[in-house]
Order: structure tokens, then C-alpha cells, then sequence
């Protein structure tokens, strides 16, 4: 069963994750409820480092987390020192900015012994192609586990390379693109239209599918209202939180 310590620890014997859908399609509430609960969760640890970038600078999201950080050595002190860091980074210099946080990491990992990292990418197909992968990240999705750094990689569109698909072990997949069901069968040799069709029959349901059994399972956490008002967004995200904790 998925579980928060499955998605977000790096134990050594997962992989990294892949959360993937459209706009409006439910993630990004799902990922910041279950990052909340981990951040309290005793299962971390005291030296388990939490670290979100997100590209899209989207006030009301990523921040319920955390206050974000708009400068780079600023963010780099608080990897070190703070249980979660939100940047913000610089899309003129994302690649470059993205790739030193990682290195960032890798290196505290090799002078910390005892720290552990959950190290989560938004938009993530603005760096990674089915073509192109910056070499920080390649580095992340192969040795990550090893250095006990989670990698988890979030996007509209379902990435599909060959460095992070044989370096992923979940892929939560919300209501996507028809297209991308066709990309993902060939892949995977998988009937992702019968599970995109699955997602579709209830608002704010995904699917998991266990990239190392080739298996996959409906999540259904909570149906949800078209449009959430802001101030109910809390216990929505703890209805999302409590499906997690059960499971």
C-alpha cells in the first residue's frame, strides 16, 4: 500500500517518484497535504531535510509550507539548518540554480552522515526531456538513493527518460492528457487509457502505479468540489492527509 514513508523517505530500497497531471487535476493539494504530514511525522527524523522548488513562483501553494526563499545561498543555509526550504528560483538561470541545490545536497549528504533528504521538483519537464536530462539531476535519479536523498519529480505531463524512468519506483498519475496515456503504455506495457478513464470517474482521483511490481491501484482520498474557496483548503488537504495515514 502507498504510504507517506514509501513516497517521500528515502529508505534505501525505493526509488525515486513521479507525480504527474494536468492543471486543476488535484496534485499539487495531494503533495502539499502529504508533505505537511510528513514534516510532523517521528518516522523522518530529526535530520530529515525537506526541499521544494518550484519554478512557477506560486504564491498559495508551495508557501503554506514554508516562507519561500527567493535567493540562493539564502536557500542553501536553510537546507542545512531548516526541516523544510521552499525556493523559488530564478527561471532565467532555473538549470543552473536547480543543478547547485542538488550539488548543494550531495555534498551535505557526504559531510552529514546522519541527514536524509526528500528533494521534490516542480514543473519538472521544463529540465527533464525525453532527450535532455541536466547532469545534476541524472546524478540525483541514479545515486540519489544511495546518498539517502529522495528524489521526486512533479509535472503537468508524464516525464518519459530513460535516466529517471529506470530510476523511478511510483508513479502517481492524476487526470492527464490522452496522449500521454499512449506515450506511458508503450513504455510501460500497461493499459494507462483504462486507468486514465478510472481517474477521470472521480474528481480529484489518481492512480498509483508501482513502477518495480508493474502493478496499479485506484486512490480515491476524497471527492472534492470543482472550485475550492481558500479557507476550506485546509480540511480538504487533511481529508487527503487522513487517506494517506490510513493506508
Amino acid at each position: 500500500m502507498l504510504t507517506l514513508e514509501r513516497l517521500y523517505h528515502p529508505d534505501g530500497k525505493h526509488l525515486g517518484a513521479l507525480v504527474a497531471g494536468l492543471s486543476g487535476s488535484g496534485k499539487t493539494t495531494a503533495v502539499i497535504s502529504t508533505l505537511q504530514t510528513a514534516m510532523k511525522s517521528k518516522s523522518f527524523g530529526e535530520y530529515h531535510r525537506f526541499i521544494v522548488i518550484d519554478p512557477k513562483t506560486q504564491t498559495g501553494d508551495y508557501d503554506l509550507l514554508g516562507e519561500p526563499i527567493y535567493d540562493l545561498e539564502k536557500a542553501m543555509k536553510s537546507i542545512r539548518k531548516e526541516r523544510m526550504t521552499v525556493y523559488f528560483p530564478n527561471l532565467d538561470y532555473l538549470e543552473d540554480e536547480v543543478s547547485y541545490l542538488v550539488d548543494y545536497v550531495f555534498s551535505l549528504a557526504d559531510n552529514e552522515p546522519k541527514s536524509s533528504f526528500t528533494f521534490v521538483l516542480d514543473e519538472a519537464s521544463i529540465l527533464i526531456t525525453p532527450t535532455k536530462i541536466p547532469s545534476a539531476l541524472k546524478r540525483l535519479s541514479v545515486q540519489g538513493r544511495a546518498k539517502k536523498i529522495k528524489p521526486i519529480f512533479i509535472s503537468q505531463r508524464p516525464i518519459v527518460n530513460r535516466w529517471t524512468d529506470a530510476n523511478l519506483s511510483t508513479l502517481l498519475l492524476f487526470n492527464t492528457l490522452p496522449v500521454d496515456y499512449d506515450t506511458l503504455s508503450k513504455r510501460w506495457g500497461v493499459d494507462f487509457h483504462k486507468i486514465g478513464e478510472n481517474v477521470r470517474e472521480v474528481e480529484y482521483s489518481f492512480m498509483w502505479f508501482d513502477m518495480e511490481k508493474g502493478t496499479s491501484k485506484l486512490m480515491n482520498p476524497v471527492s472534492l468540489p470543482k472550485q475550492i474557496r481558500k479557507k476550506k483548503r485546509v480540511s480538504v488537504a487533511r481529508k487527503i492527509t487522513d487517506f494517506f495515514r490510513l493506508s
